[in-house]
């Protein structure tokens, strides 16, 4: 375990942040493994079909981890000051409140599955591999959830290491069982979904052995599910602020893809790899913003308030300097990264990669507001200040139905065919920049409000007494 309340930021940022960054880029590995090996032995027709479904599976991925990692916030706050009967409490409320949000997002995704994949406009030659693919992940997220709750409970207490060796494990199983599923099954898109729920399953089985081995002090009692007023306001506020944070950023994606999905196959499979190779760049700027909130929030209980100011500072630090290398990364290997996902065989393969290629060099050299947007979005919730970050996510969310209907528009509709040029991919130019206009907007708007909120943190530490 880790204590963020002593000793110096910088260091203690980066040491807890690492293992989140490597775990997030296994997950990732996850997600670019499914695509690679359906890619090159499926073709991009499959491509697109898993990636017209990406914005609602992101979704749900949100509504879970966001909801986990804002009751992980009063976790660590209660840890930070010593509280630990009250910690076990309040992760009893957080399993009851998560299990019961998961159940439902199940329910209303298989359910209601081919109503909503038809008003995401996906087109019919992929409908049934899209429809195959979304139906195991949702039964999944019975594991996704499993494995989330017991990361987030780790973390909070300054646990970073373990959660990472986990994920190595299991993305070497998601590996093998992809080839086995895929190739040699000939599942389809249905063995990769398959393959990725069962070692989903593995890091929650091995997670949970190792907390009750090797920290009994987090499992919860028949004692421990106590509901007051006061503690169940604090933390379903947490929580579910969190949850509405991040599900309202994927609410606006869902709506930008059924404009995406309306360009076609091509651009489709175009757009999936570009998403996947920005996934994988900005992973330390997810992890950086992470650590942010168990920094922010264990200071804060344990009311160390000088030490959030200089935090937040060095965390940015990290977050800039990562940016600098994405602008190296993408300008220099562009091409490469998208080729390893894309189909080299099939036609048009080349405009789909320039395609994708022109969609990356857009979006990297506005990474500095995203990564300013990201981390101090994440720290104002460390600080329990939820509603900037909320507010922030419905802009987002304004934006990109602006998007299909003025931006699309304007760059000339659904006409735009695959192609390295602004002319070529015609209406698809106008998705391409939605999102750095909305990460500078709204990053210049969180900078405000957080100098705000810093000034008004009391002046002193407090002094903690035995």
């Amino acid at each position: 375990m880790k204590d963020l309340t002593n000793g110096k930021p910088l260091k203690l940022i980066a040491a807890f942040a690492l293992p989140i960054l490597l775990g997030n880029i296994f997950q990732q590995v996850y997600s670019l493994t499914d695509t690679i090996i359906i890619g090159q032995n499926l073709g991009n027709s499959a491509i697109a079909a898993v990636g017209s479904t990406a914005s609602v599976v992101s979704l749900m991925f949100s509504l879970i981890n966001g909801l986990v990692t804002g009751f992980a916030i009063i976790v660590s706050k209660n840890f930070g000051a010593g509280r630990h009967d009250e910690m076990r409490r309040t992760i009893a409320r957080m399993l009851t409140f998560s299990s019961a949000t998961t159940a439902l997002i199940i329910c209303a995704t298989t359910i209601f599955i081919e109503p909503l994949l038809t008003a995401l406009n996906t087109p019919a030659e992929i409908f049934g591999q899209a429809r195959d693919y979304l139906f195991v992940v949702a039964l999944g997220l019975v594991v996704t959830l499993l494995y989330n709750f017991e990361a987030a409970i780790l973390r909070a207490v300054g646990d970073s290491v373990i959660p990472l060796i986990i994920l190595i494990i299991s993305t070497a199983l998601n590996i093998v069982l992809d080839l086995l599923l895929v190739c040699v099954f000939e599942m389809g898109v249905l063995g990769a979904a398959l393959a990725t729920v069962a070692a989903q399953l593995m890091s929650a089985v091995v997670c949970m052995i190792y907390l009750v081995k090797r920290r009994p002090f987090l499992l919860v009692k028949k004692k421990d599910f106590k509901f007051t007023k006061e503690s169940t306001a604090e933390l379903l506020g947490a929580g579910f602020g969190m949850a509405l944070m991040y599900s309202i950023v994927d609410m606006g994606s869902i709506v930008l893809q059924n404009g995406i999905n309306g360009f076609g196959e091509e651009i489709i499979t175009a757009h999936t790899a570009a998403r996947k190779i920005f996934g994988l760049l900005i992973m330390p700027f997810s992890s950086i913003s992470a650590t942010l909130v168990t920094f922010c929030s264990q200071n804060r209980g344990a009311g160390k308030y000088s030490r959030i100011k200089i935090g937040i500072r060095d965390g940015l630090i990290l977050a800039f300097s990562w940016a600098t290398i994405t602008l190296g990364l993408v300008f220099f290997a562009g091409n490469f990264l998208v080729g390893m996902l894309v189909s080299s065989e099939e036609a048009k393969s080349a405009e789909i990669i320039s395609t994708a290629v022109l969609y990356l060099k857009w979006s990297v050299p506005f990474y500095y507001p995203l990564a300013a947007l990201l981390s101090l979005r994440s720290s104002l919730q460390g600080l329990g200040k939820s509603a900037v970050p909320i507010l922030c996510s419905i802009i987002e969310l304004s934006w990109k139905i602006i998007t299909v209907l003025v931006m699309i528009p304007l760059f000339g509709g659904h006409t735009g065919t695959v192609g390295g040029s602004i002319e070529a991919v015609g209406g698809y130019f106008g998705v391409i920049i939605s999102e750095p206009i909305i990460w500078t907007t709204c990053s210049v708007l969180i900078i405000i409000i957080t100098l705000f909120a810093l000034r008004r943190l009391p002046k002193e530490d407090e002094v903690q007494t035995g």
